[in-house]
């Protein structure tokens, strides 16, 4: 039985890695899905890791809002009250996760110095009843690091991942490959993006909003052409 099962998306497998360093840094034991042995059942292996693990904690990605093997894993962490989030999306997290408290590190790519770093190992400290020189340690993390507006830092990640749905929309179109969950993941990030920074009727901020990014994919475009279908 380990300590941790960490459910990720493979697009945040280096998140996931850097995760489990973490945590095994501060002397718990982890479980990634890389650690199925060649021939075994993956399926079993990790339904035996996901039951028996201490704590799951769930890394929500942009992807991994949407991979019915991650909600699966976060639903049984919800059920058995084992469930511990990290919001690694400025994209909102979907029902029924919405409704729990979640470690916001949005940013975070792996660096020692994240602001909310020392606060995601003190939820792991407290759900797992770490020793006391585990958590002296975690006490002696340095918090005094630059406000970090976190506002701003979602804003940012939903642009470029709104830029990104819309170049892969572009591809997929010259390929015949588009279909309407694409379409929808583009109308999902803009209105999460609108919806942060507070657009309504009374200006153009959606308008702004799309001149900024049509301009962004134009110049693009430029640089790196699509090829012709």
């Amino acid at each position: 039985m380990v300590d941790i099962f960490v459910s990720y998306e493979s697009s945040d497998r280096p998140r996931a890695e850097a995760l489990r360093s973490l945590f095994e840094d501060f002397g718990w034991t982890v479980w990634i899905d890389r650690e199925i042995p060649v021939g075994e059942a993956w399926e079993a292996h990790i339904d035996h890791e996901l039951g028996s693990a201490r704590l799951i904690v769930v890394l929500w990605g942009a992807q991994a809002r949407r991979s019915p093997w991650v909600q699966r894993e976060a639903e049984v962490g919800l059920k058995t009250n084992r469930l511990l989030q990290i919001h690694a999306t400025g994209l909102p997290l979907l029902p029924p996760f919405d409704a729990v408290q979640a470690v916001r590190m949005q940013s975070w790519s792996g660096e020692s110095a994240h602001s909310e770093q020392r606060r995601l190992l003190q939820a792991v400290a407290q759900r797992l009843g770490a020793e006391p020189a585990v958590l002296l340690r975690i006490e002696s993390l340095s918090p005094n690091l630059p406000p970090l507006n976190y506002d701003l830092a979602a804003a940012l990640e939903l642009a470029f991942h709104y830029c990104a749905r819309q170049l892969e929309c572009h591809r997929l179109a010259q390929t015949g490959e588009l279909t309407q969950q694409n379409l929808d993941a583009i109308r999902e990030s803009f209105s999460a993006l609108c919806e942060l920074l507070g657009a309504g009727a009374a200006d153009d901020r959606e308008g702004i909003l799309h001149r900024m990014v049509d301009d962004f994919l134009l110049e693009l475009e430029r640089l790196a052409p699509m090829p012709a279908a």
